[in-house]
């Protein structure tokens, strides 16, 4: 028979038999061999490594299982867009009366109506893309500077501020790219095939295929939501000191010259004017980023 005692810091041990009597004295957190124990270590709980030293394979679990989110984000919002797909087509079919979408077989005209609500899918998943991708990659934003150093106090206050207007403009980058599909929708692409579906003047009747249509007509919405993310762009790289609004005032001819070279590739038209109407919006924007910049 095995009695255990407490005496002070000490633990006794007293196992009899018929024939021999042992006493064991150990100290608190020692094991007993002879009892079967092990030695009493704190166990670590799973999932508690920092991020900064985590494993490549347990980066790569993170990445998958963002990825996974991000898919099934993708996958139901391309269920809502095929739900309403047939309305959807309907609003592209508006920008080219009295002219009629057309396609050539019948497995074109299923791809349609998926091409269609797959890229309202992303569309609708885009602030959950944003949002895997910001958690992925927010972890990286750790200071440099060794612990108890005036530096290492004002990087750790720079990167809370940096962490904070990151979920801070999640909503603002689906809004900002929403606006951008909105102008594309009533001023560019209308602006654009009008010029040329009338540029014969008659002599040659387009046949306009559905998909090629939707095609381009959908990277030129998605472009233009592009672009009208440079204002938050712009406070971001501010926000981090990669740039200062000093130094994007002395890039404006720069940033003219790339706001013709955006109107000339997002617009497929060659007319002037309707490259004018996307390059004046998208200077504007690059001044607003500015702005935006001077109170990063």
């Amino acid at each position: 028979m095995a009695t255990i005692k407490k005496e002070g810091q000490a633990t006794i041990v007293e196992i009899e038999s018929t024939e021999t009597r042992v006493t064991t004295k150990a100290r608190r957190g020692l094991s007993l061999p002879f009892l079967g124990g092990r030695s009493q270590k704190p166990k670590k709980r799973k999932n508690q490594t920092p991020a900064g030293q985590m494993t490549f394979f347990e980066h790569l679990g993170e990445l998958r299982d963002r990825i996974i989110w991000s898919c099934i984000a993708v996958i139901a919002g391309s269920i809502v867009g095929f739900i309403y797909s047939r309305d959807l087509v309907a609003v592209f079919a508006d920008l080219v009366k009295p002219n009629k979408l057309v396609t050539l077989t019948a497995f074109d005209q299923f791809g349609v109506y998926m091409n269609l609500a797959i890229y309202v899918g992303l569309l609708l998943a885009s602030p959950v893309l944003v949002y895997q991708l910001m958690a992925f990659l927010a972890p990286a934003l750790e200071p440099e500077s060794a612990v108890g150093t005036p530096e290492y106090e004002q990087e750790v206050r720079t990167l809370k501020s940096v962490k904070r207007s990151l979920w801070f403009f999640i909503p603002f980058v689906a809004i900002s790219f929403a606006i951008g599909v909105a102008f594309a929708y009533y001023l560019i692409v209308p602006q654009a095939f009008r010029f040329l579906l009338n540029f014969s003047q008659g002599q040659i009747d387009a046949l306009l295929d559905a998909k090629k249509f939707m095609s381009d007509t959908t990277k030129i919405l998605f472009w233009s939501g592009i672009v009208f993310e440079v204002p938050i762009i712009l406070f971001l790289l501010a926000k981090v000191r990669i740039v200062t609004h000093q130094r994007l005032l002395k890039w404006w001819k720069w940033a003219l010259v790339l706001s013709l070279v955006a109107a000339a590739f997002i617009t497929p038209s060659p007319d002037v004017f309707s490259q004018a109407v996307i390059a004046v919006p998208v200077f504007g924007l690059y001044w607003l980023g500015v702005l935006m910049a001077r109170f990063a």
